[in-house]
C-alpha cells in the first residue's frame, strides 16, 4: 500500500509538469515530459526551448513540488526497509527469549508435508514444539502463524542448541533425505542423550542405520502408507475400524499414554479400586510395567511407580482422564 501511494504521488507530479508545460508553453508531449523528468529529478540539463515568464514560474513550483515529493518518497522507502529491519531484529530475539524458556518442549525439524501435519496434531494437543526449517519462505510462513521456529540447518549443532535440545524431551526428524535424518539424529542423540528421537525413513536400507545412529523410534511414511493401503482393499472393514479409533477419519476417539508418577496416589491400587475407568469413562487397553505389556488388563491389575497406562476415549473422558488422575501433562498421546 505505501508503495502504490509513492508510485501515485510521482506518477501525479509527472503528469503534472507535462500537462503544465504543454498548455503554457505549447510543446509537443516528449519534450513537456522531457522537461519534467530533468526538473523534477534536478540533474541540471539545458531547457528544452527557452521559456517564457509564465513558464518560468511554472518550473520553479515543479521544482519545489517536485524535490519534495522525490525526497518523501525516498524518505518512506528509507523508513519502511529500515523498521522491517528493526522489527526483524526484534522478531528474532523475542522467539529466540519464548524459546529459551521451553522445557520438555519437542524439536520438529523440517517442515514439509510430513512436518506440517506434524504441527498440525502438536498444536491440537497443545503441547509445547519448535520447528527448525532452513527454507526462509518455510519459515516466514511459520512466523506469521506464531509458530516458534528456528531458521537454519538442522544437522547444524548450533541450530539445534538454539531450539533448546537440551532441554527437550523428544525430537522428530522429518528432513526429506536419509542422511540428513542421520545427521540430525547423531547430532541430537550426542547432545541429549535422554532425548526420544523419532527419524523418518525414506527407503528401507536407512532403517537401521538411524536406530544405529540413536533413533529411538523410526518411521517409514512410503511403508505404513503403502501398508494402510494394502489393509483398506484385503480388510476393508477392518481398515475403517482403525481408521476411525485412530481419529484418521473422525476425531470422535482420542488415545492418551499415562505415565503413573511415583508419588501418584494412584501407586499401589488396583484399577478397580483407582476408579479410573467409572469416573472419567476412558478404556484401560493395556499397561505397562517395566518391559512387561500386558493387554486388556483385569480389575485387580496392581498400578506401580512409572508404569504406563493406555487408555483410549473420548476427548472429553481423556482431558478428564488428564485432570483427575495425572500429576502434569501427559507423556505422549496419539490420535
Amino acid at each position: 500500500m505505501h508503495f502504490f501511494c509513492f508510485g501515485a504521488i510521482l506518477l501525479g507530479i509527472t503528469v503534472f509538469g507535462t500537462v503544465g508545460y504543454t498548455l503554457i508553453e505549447g510543446w509537443p508531449l516528449d519534450e513537456a515530459f522531457y522537461m519534467t523528468i530533468i526538473s523534477v529529478t534536478t540533474v541540471g540539463y539545458q531547457e528544452v526551448r527557452p521559456l517564457s515568464p509564465a513558464g518560468r514560474m511554472f518550473t520553479a513550483a515543479l521544482l519545489i513540488m517536485g524535490v519534495g515529493a522525490v525526497f518523501y518518497v525516498m524518505a518512506g522507502i528509507a523508513e519502511i526497509m529500515i523498521e522491517g529491519r528493526v522489527r526483524q531484529i526484534f522478531g528474532r530475539r523475542k522467539r529466540v527469549r519464548e524459546i529459551h524458556k521451553l522445557r520438555g518442549h519437542h524439536i520438529i525439524c523440517g517442515y514439509g508435508r510430513i512436518g506440517f501435519v506434524i504441527c498440525r496434531e502438536f498444536r491440537r494437543e497443545n503441547r509445547p514444539y519448535v520447528v527448525i526449517e532452513n527454507d526462509p519462505e518455510k519459515a516466514a510462513q511459520l512466523i506469521d502463524e506464531d509458530i516458534p521456529v528456528v531458521v537454519g540447518d538442522a544437522t547444524n549443532d548450533n541450530v539445534l542448541i538454539e531450539s533448546g535440545v537440551e532441554r527437550a524431551v523428544g525430537l522428530i526428524s522429518s528432513m526429506p533425505t536419509d542422511a540428513e535424518n542421520v545427521f540430525v539424529t547423531l547430532s541430537a542423540r550426542r547432545l541429549n542423550r535422554g532425548l526420544f528421537v523419532v527419524a523418518r525413513a525414506a527407503r528401507d536400507s536407512a532403517i537401521p542405520k538411524l536406530h544405529d545412529a540413536g533413533a529411538s523410534r523410526v518411521i517409514s511414511p512410503y511403508t505404513m502408507g503403502g501398508l494402510r493401503m494394502a489393509e483398506s482393499v484385503l480388510r476393508p472393514k477392518l481398515a475403517n475400524f482403525f481408521d476411525t479409533i485412530t481419529g484418521y477419519t473422525s476425531k470422535d476417539w482420542d488415545f492418551e499414554e499415562a505415565k503413573i508418577p511415583k508419588d501418584s496416589p494412584l501407586v499401589g491400587l488396583s484399577l478397580r479400586d483407582s476408579k479410573i475407568s467409572q469416573e472419567t469413562g476412558v478404556y484401560i487397553l493395556a499397561a505397562r510395567k517395566g518391559e512387561e505389556m500386558t493387554f486388556n488388563p483385569g480389575a485387580d491389575y496392581a498400578i506401580g511407580e512409572e508404569d504406563i497406562l493406555y487408555a483410549m476415549g473420548r476427548p472429553e473422558q481423556i482431558t478428564s482422564l488428564r485432570g483427575h488422575f495425572l500429576s502434569g501433562p501427559a507423556t505422549g498421546a496419539a490420535s
